[in-house]
């Protein structure tokens, strides 16, 4: 029987912040002042998956806009937006400077939307929560399966990898009572809508994906990763980026979306078991 509430616990050192990826993702802003003296700004993307983009005005003089908002950046290149000046013969004077990070804010939810378990088809899983405490679950839960065996990972839904990153977990030894740090890996994939996947606990040696690959509605990636002893632990979630005055990056909130199981579709209650199916 697994003790599934004490490596919770020791998990919750780990996957508190999904907005910090290993990759270093690389924007550049370039500003072309046009005829008519209005100013249009281009970017171009390097990383993979979406950005939130915050740009800062120290000066902007003779411009209609005052501020620009937080902005998502989607395509590997584009025109950012443009900036109009108020005395049309004059030119606008500004001084700028900008910051950005992964991900997507506000994405537009679709509660129709159904995820697929990340198992196997027929095999019958036992999930759990990890919550934290003084936040609903709604806000902020993942979702953890132990098993007795390196059982295979598949994803949840289409999309495509946007990271690979490597995170330290703290695991307690149930016999020794010691603390170990154990190196483990998570793939981030971000979906059509802005929301991203988090499939956390797979070995290293069986990662089958790469950062940029599109992937298909139960596509295989990896093996589940070892705990203590000789057992085995996955963790998942789905969330996105909620706009915050205070912080550009945004809130990450997690989304309880349907899955399809043997059941026909259901929300993942704690402590229930459900047998994988999809279509």
């Amino acid at each position: 029987m697994f003790k599934s509430n004490l490596s919770l616990v020791f998990l919750l050192l780990l996957v508190v912040n999904n907005s910090l990826y290993s990759q270093a993702p690389s924007l550049h802003i370039k500003t072309t002042r046009n005829a008519d003296n209005t100013v249009d700004f281009y970017y171009e993307k390097e990383a993979a998956g979406s950005l939130i983009v915050n740009l800062n005005f120290s000066r902007l003089e003779n411009s209609e806009t005052k501020s620009v908002p937080v902005l998502n950046v989607t395509a590997d290149s584009g025109l950012l937006f443009k900036l109009k000046p108020l005395d049309k013969n004059k030119k606008i004077d500004l001084f700028y400077d900008y910051s950005f990070t992964p991900g997507y804010l506000n994405p537009i939810l679709n509660s129709a939307v159904t995820y697929s378990l990340p198992f196997k088809k027929d095999k019958k899983v036992k999930i759990y929560w990890v919550t934290r405490p003084g936040i609903s679950p709604e806000k902020w839960k993942k979702y953890v399966v132990d098993s007795n065996n390196p059982d295979s990972i598949f994803t949840m839904r289409k999309g495509v990898v946007v990271d690979i990153r490597t995170l330290t977990r703290f695991d307690k030894d149930e016999t020794t009572q010691e603390t170990k740090k154990v190196l483990v890996k998570e793939i981030i994939v971000e979906h059509a809508d802005g929301t991203f996947a988090s499939y956390l606990g797979v070995d290293v040696n069986s990662i089958a994906v790469k950062i940029r690959q599109n992937i298909d509605n139960h596509s295989y990636i990896g093996l589940m990763d070892k705990l203590n002893g000789n057992r085995y632990s996955f963790t998942f979630d789905i969330f996105y980026h909620e706009a915050d005055e205070k912080n550009y990056r945004g809130n990450l909130i997690s989304v309880s979306p349907n899955f399809l199981t043997q059941n026909g579709i259901e929300k993942l209650e704690s402590k229930k078991e459900y047998v994988v199916t999809y279509n």
